[in-house]
């Protein structure tokens, strides 16, 4: 269940928040994980990156946020132990539950959002970049929206990295690349991640954009005729929702660790990023979710 309303820094009262990272296998063609592999590991959020696993990276600015009260993590039963043990090298507190991965993504959020009412988030493990920033801008927006979901200009990607992405979302007033960054108002909307995240690992931008708009709306996207606002009010109408897109000044937001390319790529963005702020290692609450 969610927290009481509790005062923010700037005396806001404010719903707490449940993160769900998504850290299933997410398997390419042959259900082989060539990034995985390439290091040895069955799971890509146990891959290192910069000293420590890829999902540390995601986990500490979760566990680290005030607003986040509630960490859900989908992964397969058998990673559960090496995931344990890098949340418990962790800075942070709050409550933390291991949940197995379902065969869909939609499965799993709902899995991971069993037993809670207020409002949620959900991400990658691979997104390594996540800013407390992003996750403030997602719940102010959840506060008057029943789903959210994040974008990042092509402008602002290639000015964090020239060679991050190679396609992005050509809209009328600008192309945009998605973030691996969704929200929902509560539980009843979970039905949403079908379509702004997607079914599965391989489920098409294309199919995304047709569950969301239709086919006209996805003719008028093909064709470059409709706007960023144009959009979300055809999917709001289309889906009976509140939908509301969150457009991120941080380019790096749009940046996730997919293969070889992009983990240089993150690679090299950590390697830029201020030296983190030390904190006390909490174990937090745990428990497991069959």
């Amino acid at each position: 269940m969610a927290s009481p309303v509790s005062p923010d820094s700037d005396g806001i009262e404010r719903l707490p928040l449940r993160l769900v990272v998504l850290a299933g296998h997410g398997l390419g063609p042959g259900g082989i994980d060539p990034l995985a592999e390439r290091f040895g590991e069955r799971h890509r959020c146990l891959v290192p990156l910069a000293g420590r696993p890829l999902i540390a990276h995601v986990l500490q600015t979760a566990v680290q946020h005030p607003r986040v009260a509630s960490l859900a993590v989908c992964v397969e039963r058998e990673a559960f132990d090496p995931v344990w043990d890098v949340l418990t090298r962790l800075p942070g507190r709050g409550s933390v539950a291991l949940v197995e991965a379902r065969q869909d993504i939609a499965a799993s959020v709902r899995a991971a959002a069993e037993d809670w009412d207020g409002p949620l988030l959900v991400t990658t493990a691979d997104h390594a970049l996540l800013s407390a920033e992003s996750i403030d801008a997602m719940a102010d927006a959840l506060e008057s929206c029943d789903v959210t979901f994040a974008l990042a200009r092509r402008e602002a990607v290639e000015a964090a990295h020239p060679n991050a992405l190679r396609s992005y979302i050509a809209l009328r007033d600008g192309e945009f690349a998605a973030c691996d960054l969704y929200g929902m108002a509560g539980t009843r909307f979970v039905h949403a991640v079908d379509v702004f995240r997607g079914r599965g690992a391989s489920d098409r931008e294309g199919a995304r954009i047709w569950r969301a708009l239709g086919l006209a709306g996805l003719l008028m996207v093909k064709l470059r005729l409709e706007t960023l606002s144009g959009a979300v009010v055809r999917a709001s109408r289309r889906l009976r929702l509140r939908v509301r897109a969150v457009v991120m000044a941080d380019g790096t937001q749009a940046i996730d660790v997919d293969n070889d390319r992009t983990y240089a790529v993150v690679r090299d963005l950590l390697g830029e990023l201020p030296p983190e702020t030390p904190g006390k290692t909490a174990r937090p609450t745990a428990r497991a979710v069959a």
